[in-house]
């Protein structure tokens, strides 16, 4: 089995030979969740899901979250986050508090892991890689620019993304509501065409240019 920075089959085989055997279906999604590929942006995530869930709680805003919330928010079954969890916690990356309600999971901002963490998350699982991946699905589109507080280099605020091409309105209204479902964060965009973005009459865009922008590459656009 494939082991990595933040995961590996050790954490199945640390039970010993007094470890109380699983039920054998438990067994079966454990060892699928451990063969479950790393993904090809940053391969040391040992999951897709765990950089999602990295992601969704080191970026953004400071706050707690519940399990089942987190696996609603990203989609999966609360089992697979709450090992996920386990994990990280045991890392020292995340923190558990216990509730009457049950149990809340939020950052660790004094592990020495955070800060190099946060940076590395928010190239591949931030606002510009999610706005690759859902708007580079459009049809149509030649580029893409976060503007606003995202490209000024303050995380927790809406996530402003300008669409180059000729994308119809509501089809960059649906990937900007994936993507807002992705970071837990508003996402708005703004579609405009070549040509205007090549021109300089629009005032919207001179003000866009005025500011700090992080244009994301057509290479990543797929």
């Amino acid at each position: 089995m494939r082991s990595n920075l933040l995961g590996s089959a050790a954490d199945f085989r640390r039970g010993g030979r007094s470890a109380r055997p699983l039920d054998s279906h438990l067994a079966q999604l454990f060892l699928r969740d451990l063969r479950a590929p790393a993904p090809a942006r940053l391969p040391i995530f040992r999951s897709r899901l765990q950089g999602e869930l990295l992601a969704r709680l080191l970026l953004g805003p400071a706050r707690e979250h519940a399990m089942l919330d987190l696996a609603v928010m990203l989609r999966t079954d609360l089992g697979s986050v709450m090992r996920e969890i386990d994990r990280l916690v045991r890392a020292d990356l995340l923190v558990l508090r216990r509730t009457t309600g049950g149990r809340l999971v939020a950052r660790n901002p004094a592990s020495p892991l955070f800060e190099p963490l946060a940076q590395l998350l928010a190239l591949t699982y931030g606002p510009a890689g999610v706005l690759a991946e859902e708007f580079g699905r459009l049809r149509g589109v030649t580029g893409l620019h976060l503007f606003g507080a995202w490209a000024a280099g303050h995380q927790g605020g809406d996530v402003e993304v300008l669409v180059i091409g000729a994308v119809p309105p509501e089809a960059a209204f649906d990937a900007a509501q994936e993507a807002s479902a992705r970071l837990g964060l508003p996402v708005h965009a703004v579609v405009r065409s070549a040509a205007a973005w090549a021109g300089d009459d629009d005032p919207f865009l001179r003000e866009i240019r005025a500011g700090r922008t992080v244009q994301i590459s057509p290479s990543a656009i797929r």
